[in-house]
């Protein structure tokens, strides 16, 4: 497999129409979009307010038409709630889905009370193949205007980006509503445009007391796509945007194996299923997983994610693994069976973007670069394009840290229509064949019984 150095790429393609400039009838809070299961036939909003109403609704349509159809709105939930000063609010989520590929919509959010203006957007081709993506390492922060500044610098350099991917240990606590106030008040320039990627980390099922809790606030905060593994509904799922399939998976086993014994093999049955299905449907992939599939810090061992979804990757030729949790910027050789190999799966390791930085971490064998961002944070940006994925790496003041190109054609398709055809003519043929058969069979047993 060869790779090449590529420049940074400015997107062909966004794809949702901007709204934060956008005047509300109707005030709601934290308004934001959130990855639908597919861009080209759906989309999902967020929202939050602190009475914990229940008579909203979402009305959604062919733009300045008067086909008004009902978007599926999520209950409000709220987090487990230890500031009595300031509640943490009800968030809920609204699923536009059945729509039609590359074309323009509007939506808006009703209560009794009003209804907000009416907010554009776009659904993509189904067969987008050229656009980029925001990727953050941990954001995790004690003073979450860190985090917002290398939001700010992403979104300034990269405004034509179609959305954004946050690869876990989002806040430091996970069940501390007053960092998930921060880290949304200064993420607003992104979720003001674009929608969001979340991903699981370590940190979001810690509780106060920073014990192992199940992570209640991240799930009730991000209303991503449904039908995940078993008893894992938000904790990890998968989506499709045009031509490349995105699969983010919950790599917190020593946190929630304790609730869910079963949950690796769960999650690999999944997995499996999933990709196979990706694959069938001739989509590119690209996986989002908070901790490394190696022992952390690097030991030369594989960790329990490792063992159970390397296999699969490899199975599938998952061309690009994005991770997280230690907080450096890692790039592997093409690594097959756990060894480096002329083609298999590059795995990334994002940095981190918010106040936290990590001295543990150490050089893999297998890395072609390695960085660890203890001066400033960092981002990344993924350029899809028709036969590869162009990833570069960048310092919040400018200073590119690492620019690369992976080999990433789609899957050639079966052709199903084709096959059965042949299965049909192939078929009759035997047909013929076995009548024949049968025919010269009969003759001999009368010709032996004469």
């Amino acid at each position: 497999m060869k790779y090449r150095k590529c420049h940074l790429l400015a997107a062909l393609f966004s794809a949702f129409t901007l709204f934060s400039g956008q005047a509300l009838a109707m005030s709601v809070d934290n308004l934001m979009q959130i990855v639908a299961k597919d861009s080209a036939t759906g989309k999902t909003i967020s929202w939050q307010d602190t009475s914990g109403r229940n008579d909203y609704s979402v009305e959604y349509r062919h733009k300045d038409q008067d086909d008004v159809q009902l978007a599926y709105v999520t209950e409000g939930k709220r987090p487990p709630i230890y500031d009595v000063d300031n509640p943490a609010p009800y968030t809920y989520g609204a699923y536009m889905q059945k729509l039609t590929p590359a074309t323009e919509y509007e939506y808006r959010i009703v209560n009794a009370d009003g209804a907000t203006d009416w907010i554009t957007f776009s659904t993509t081709k189904e067969d987008l193949n050229q656009y980029k993506v925001l990727i953050f390492g941990d954001s995790q922060s004690t003073d979450y205007s860190v985090w917002g500044q290398t939001a700010q610098i992403a979104w300034q350099q990269n405004d034509d980006a179609a959305f954004f991917i946050n690869m876990g240990d989002i806040t430091d606590n996970g069940q501390a509503y007053f960092q998930w106030r921060d880290w949304f008040e200064n993420a607003d320039v992104l979720t003001s445009h674009i929608p969001f990627a979340p991903v699981l980390g370590n940190h979001e099922a810690y509780s106060m007391d920073w014990q192992f809790a199940e992570p209640y606030t991240y799930k009730g905060l991000f209303a991503v796509p449904y039908g995940g593994p078993k008893d894992q509904n938000r904790l990890a799922y998968s989506f499709d945007y045009g031509d490349v399939h995105y699969v983010s998976l919950n790599t917190d086993y020593e946190e929630l194996n304790g609730w869910r014994p079963t949950m690796m093999e769960d999650e690999a049955a999944w997995l499996d299923k999933d990709l196979a299905a990706a694959q069938k449907a001739g989509k590119r992939v690209v996986v989002l997983m908070h901790r490394p599939p190696w022992d952390s810090p690097y030991d030369g061992q594989l960790d329990v994610s490792g063992k159970y979804f390397m296999p699969l990757f490899d199975k599938y030729n998952v061309p690009l693994v994005f991770t997280a949790h230690e907080h450096c910027y890692e790039r592997t050789l093409p690594i097959k069976n756990d060894q480096a190999a002329t083609e298999g799966t590059v795995y990334i390791a994002t940095g981190r973007s918010g106040t936290e930085s990590w001295d543990g971490s150490v050089k893999k064998p297998t890395d072609v670069v390695y960085y660890n961002p203890t001066d400033m944070p960092m981002y990344l940006t993924l350029q899809v394009e028709p036969d590869e994925f162009c990833v570069s790496a960048l310092k919040n003041d400018g200073t590119l840290i690492d620019t690369v190109s992976i080999p990433a054609k789609a899957p050639v398709v079966e052709n199903t229509e084709a096959v059965k055809a042949t299965d049909t003519v192939s078929s009759k043929k035997k047909s013929k064949k076995d009548k024949k058969i049968v025919k010269k069979v009969k003759k001999q047993k009368i010709n032996k019984n004469k």
